[in-house]
């Protein structure tokens, strides 16, 4: 289902006013105002593929700002994905600043003050990607805040255009469709982010192999012969130097398989597409065989038995996810 905000039919002196409150309520807490004279107008339609809230925007000249203020009284443990389809709008986050031009992508964590400004009238798409979500650390990502990520370079010319079919397509995706497509999603801005970061920074190569490798990991999650040495063997390197990555980010390899597996069972328990399914089926679709092991690994996770938590969750109790990478949350042995 999807959500529509319009001026279309408010009085032009309470356009802003109107328009500022539904970005609200279909945000966060944000600093807005005008930058025109004339009239404002605007349009939004949003809705919902997974996890990941798709907004497409068509609006006057404005500049949004998410000051600390805000920030602090109303966090959002997400990345904000911009993707800008006409006119331009320049951009600022922890001292990072840039200018995108139609086609262009920038990211931003939308935990932390941020700006834009958008200096005529202007078409974005709006992407709010959990945190944990991504398989990076956010201090590895900091280079790319509020960092134009040029629309006609490496996969950029990809991500941009499928970015604007999720809108549409967020109004008939339900269920495992939906799933499958917010996999694919964050897949792709996974790469997108590995390119940028490799561009960024050729003195430390680890950083984006160590991406490649968690986006290879999330990709084959459902199987069960997903180990440490198929891994090494699927990026032409040795056991012992994918043991050394992931011990620089403070991970072992295994821990990290089990905790994604985990999650994602975690998102099907909580679902309704996972109220009428067996436990041991949703684990073993995430390639975790053994109900036993799976169940223990689940307590000790998450403090309650898979049972005990999607009962929780069929009652309204908002579930809790598995501590994200940069929490230190991880299980097992190398």
């Amino acid at each position: 289902m999807q959500t529509v905000v319009t001026t279309e039919s408010v009085s032009p002196t309470e356009r802003f006013d109107h328009w500022a409150d539904e970005m609200a309520k279909m945000f966060v807490a944000l600093d807005s105002r005008p930058t025109s004279p004339r009239p404002f107008h605007g349009n939004a339609t949003s809705g919902t593929i997974g996890l990941l809230q798709l907004t497409a925007i068509n609006a006057g000249p404005i500049a949004v700002r998410r000051t600390s203020v805000l920030a602090a009284r109303d966090s959002e443990d997400c990345y904000k994905v911009a993707l800008q389809v006409t006119g331009t709008a320049l951009i600022e986050q922890d001292g990072n600043r840039d200018r995108l031009a139609p086609g262009d992508i920038a990211i931003f964590d939308a935990s932390r003050p941020y700006t834009f400004t958008y200096e005529n009238d202007f078409r974005t798409v709006l992407m709010m990607l959990p945190r944990p979500m991504l398989p990076v650390r956010p201090d590895a990502l900091r280079p790319l805040y509020a960092r134009r990520l040029a629309g006609d370079e490496g996969v950029a010319p990809v991500v941009g255009p499928y970015l604007r079919s999720l809108v549409d397509q967020s109004a008939v995706c339900t269920g495992a469709v939906a799933g499958r497509l917010m996999d694919g999603t964050v897949s792709l801005v996974t790469a997108l982010v590995a390119e940028r970061l490799d561009r960024a920074a050729p003195t430390a190569p680890h950083q984006a192999m160590v991406l490649r490798i968690r986006d290879y990991i999330e990709r084959n999650l459902s199987n069960p012969g997903l180990t440490p040495d198929a891994i090494a063997a699927a990026h032409g390197i040795s056991r012992r130097y994918l043991f050394k990555l992931f011990a620089a980010e403070g991970a072992t390899v295994s821990g990290w398989i089990r905790e994604r597996r985990l999650e994602r069972c975690a998102r099907e328990l909580s679902g309704a597409q996972g109220k009428d399914q067996t436990i041991s089926l949703i684990a073993s679709r995430w390639g975790l065989l053994d109900s036993r092991h799976f169940s223990r690994a689940f307590k000790a996770a998450y403090g309650v038995t898979p049972r005990e938590f999607r009962d929780r969750a069929l009652t309204g109790f908002e579930p809790t996810y598995a501590p994200s990478y940069d929490a230190g949350g991880v299980l097992g042995e190398n």
